[in-house]
């Protein structure tokens, strides 16, 4: 885990140009405050991890056009992500969502494909968004 960790750490200090980064499955708790300055990635993929939270300032990564956060922990969406102009894909499946950002509705005229499966939903307002973006293949 702490290996993960230092690699991370240099891939963001020393690639900051990187445009895909896919650490899935490898056991990560949290993202470091150094991720959001990895402003050229184009696509994150952090499935399979025991992630709670993203990273607040997840609007930094101003390139992000897909997400891939499945199979975690999360049960709260930063509200900065609906600012991801970039955004197209989205995957928030296998995740247990309690609490939504007000401003989530925003997301759905802009992202193309988003993976809802087995998301719990506690706020119904945003029922209707998420089984209006559900696209599994």
């Amino acid at each position: 885990m702490i290996i993960i960790i230092i690699i991370i750490i240099i891939i963001v200090c020393k690639c900051r140009h990187i445009q895909v980064l896919d650490v899935s499955f490898n056991r990560i708790k949290h993202f470091a405050d150094d991720w959001t300055l990895l402003y050229h990635l184009v696509e994150l993929n952090v499935a399979g991890n025991d992630l709670k939270l993203l990273p607040k300032d997840i609007n930094k990564m101003r390139c992000l056009s897909s997400l891939d956060v499945s199979d975690n922990l999360i049960d709260q969406l930063p509200d900065k992500l609906a600012k991801l102009k970039s955004l197209q894909q989205l995957n928030i499946a296998d995740n247990i969502i309690m609490q939504w950002p007000a401003n989530f509705v925003k997301l759905q005229s802009k992202v193309k494909a988003c993976a809802c499966r087995l998301v719990i939903i506690v706020s119904l307002k945003l029922g209707v968004f998420v089984q209006s973006c559900i696209v599994l293949g």
